[in-house]
């Protein structure tokens, strides 16, 4: 056992008085790693005890559980009682958890819906003039909800971020498998799928399998796509493909017409980030972590609850 004054001493030497560890061993005559190693114990009995003050209300301990039981990168739990703003903190989270990972030359990729356009939303203005921000998804056009469209996002996070927008220039689901085909090989679509590869930060959501949800809203499936993906034990979608409790993708009518980069390629950036907030997400959000489409994860404490 440590003598419990010498360190906190120590603590104290090096904390607040902020003396390096160096001099702390020359005071205490011994060598610097055995002062790191106090400062260690001291940390481990409590007698050293941090308190980070974050600029949004963050439940540590929740998050590092969840982090922890899916091995992430990250969790981020936003501890918002007011579920009509609970949406707005968690896309000011995610807007400066991003913003601290670019530099000029970074790509970043993102998906669409209404967490990811609130996140662009809360992106500060800044000046990349070489950051790539590239469209994950295909595109559709939605009157009444312009501002969830893929091209709508792109657009506003370039606008933000001073950056080059990189389109993915093709319909949401192709009209048939020779127009998919086709598109394959279009060099504009192999440059998305090849800056996919490459980029450091990819933004995705995810969506439960209702007609409350943002891809029945725009019309991108219908009712009877609806009836056909429960007939199949789909949970909901993630960045665009459905998949079942387990995480696998679900084989149905248009499985093969979507256009958008494969989740698989999408989960491989250092940061692959999904923004999650309603607790009916807990499903699909669960089946996609025991799959591990992405490594990093910003939502709520209510969703957060659920997925212990």
């Amino acid at each position: 056992m440590f003598d419990k004054f010498l360190l906190a001493e120590i603590a104290k030497l090096y904390y607040i008085d902020q003396i390096k560890q160096k001099d702390i061993a020359e005071i205490f005559h011994m060598t610097p790693i055995q002062v790191s190693r106090l400062l260690k114990a001291a940390i481990d009995s409590n007698i050293i005890q941090f308190h980070i003050t974050m600029p949004i209300e963050v439940d540590f301990d929740l998050g590092k559980k969840i982090k922890d039981k899916y091995k992430l990168r990250e969790c981020v739990v936003v501890d918002e009682e007011n579920d009509g703003l609970i949406g707005v903190k968690i896309a000011q989270y995610t807007a400066k958890f991003v913003s601290s990972l670019l530099q000029d030359d970074t790509i970043i990729g993102v998906s669409w819906g209404k967490g990811i356009y609130e996140f662009v939303k809360q992106l500060p203005f800044s000046r990349f003039p070489n950051l790539k921000i590239v469209q994950l998804s295909g595109g559709f056009f939605s009157e009444n909800n312009y501002m969830v469209t893929p091209a709508h996002i792109v657009t506003t996070a370039c606008e933000k971020l001073g950056g080059v927008p990189v389109f993915l220039n093709a319909p949401f689901f192709s009209p048939n498998l020779d127009t998919k085909n086709e598109l394959l090989k279009d060099e504009g679509i192999l440059k998305i799928y090849e800056l996919a590869g490459r980029s450091a930060v990819n933004i995705i959501g995810a969506s439960p399998l209702k007609k409350e949800s943002t891809v029945f809203q725009v019309g991108m499936v219908s009712p009877d796509d609806i009836e056909e993906l429960s007939s199949l034990n789909a949970v909901g979608d993630i960045a665009g493909y459905f998949i079942d409790e387990k995480g696998e993708p679900i084989k149905w009518s248009k499985s093969e017409l979507y256009n958008g980069v494969p989740v698989e390629l999408i989960s491989r950036a250092p940061t692959s980030l999904c923004i999650a907030s309603e607790p009916e997400k807990e499903i699909v959000i669960r089946a996609s972590l025991n799959k591990k489409y992405f490594n990093t994860l910003i939502t709520s404490k209510k969703l957060a609850q659920r997925l212990l």
